[in-house]
Formats: structure tokens, C-alpha cells, sequence
């Protein structure tokens, strides 16, 4: 936990105005948010409500990182857009999930991934997660418009 209040006071440090224009903002104490986000003193911990405000303040998902690391997972934000139909949702899912295959394959053909082709390979992934983000928004979409 004590990664995660490190986080909390890096972000607050580097947000517009620092803490004190954090503070100011989130209505509250420029001392009691110092107390808070103080990683030396566990006895004034900041709330979920205050972990959150602070994160949608600065923009900042760091802290989120390193709480889902801390949990054996990691951040990904997804995508709000959806297709006109599941049939194009579909077809771009598929044909993201393609171009992954297609670059890992052609990244091992001589039994070695580089760094470059680590970085293509995630960018495809990244790529394939958002189609699929988009196709189940589209199919959420047609399910709730009934």
C-alpha cells in the first residue's frame, strides 16, 4: 500500500498548482491534503473518494497503475465507440486480431523478438483490445436500444 500513497503524493506534487492548487480544488485543507498524501505518515490516509478526485483532477493514472500492479493486474482504459453494426464490429475485431497474428509471426521467424518489433506487437494488441472494446459496445448498443 505504501507504493500506492508514493504514487498519490508524486501525482499530487506534479498537478497544476501542486497541492496547495489541489487542495483548493477539491475543497479541502491545504495541511490536511499535505497530512494525507504524506508517505512518511500512515496515521491520515486519504479516502477512496479523495484517491479518486485526485486521479480525475490530474489526468494522472499512475497511482491507478500502480494500485492494479499491486493487485497482479494493470490499467487499460476502453474505448466508449461502438459501429454502426455488429457485422462491421465484427469484421474489424477479427481483422485487428489478424494483423497480431500476422506481426508476431512474421517477429519470429528468426526465433528472436526485438525491441522494435516488442513495441509493433504491443501497439497491435492495444489495437485488437480497442476493436474489441468497440464490438462489445456495438452489441451492448443494439441490446439496450431492444
Amino acid at each position: 500500500m505504501h507504493e500506492v500513497i508514493v504514487a498519490l503524493h508524486q501525482t499530487a506534487l506534479q498537478a497544476e498548482g501542486g497541492i496547495s492548487g489541489l487542495a483548493e480544488r477539491l475543497g479541502k485543507r491545504h495541511q490536511v491534503l499535505i497530512n494525507k498524501l504524506n508517505p512518511n505518515d500512515e496515521t491520515h490516509l486519504p479516502t477512496i473518494a479523495e484517491f479518486i478526485s485526485i486521479v480525475q483532477d490530474t489526468g494522472d493514472t499512475q497511482v491507478v497503475d500502480v494500485l492494479c500492479a499491486l493487485l497482479g493486474g494493470r490499467f487499460v482504459t476502453r474505448s466508449n465507440q461502438q459501429h454502426d453494426s455488429v457485422l462491421a464490429a465484427v469484421l474489424n475485431a477479427n481483422s485487428e486480431y489478424g494483423d497480431v497474428a500476422r506481426v508476431v509471426q512474421g517477429s519470429l521467424c528468426d526465433g528472436n523478438i526485438s525491441e522494435s518489433e516488442w513495441q509493433l506487437i504491443m501497439r497491435e494488441i492495444a489495437e485488437a483490445r480497442d476493436a474489441l472494446s468497440i464490438l462489445e459496445n456495438t452489441i451492448r448498443a443494439c441490446q439496450e436500444s431492444g
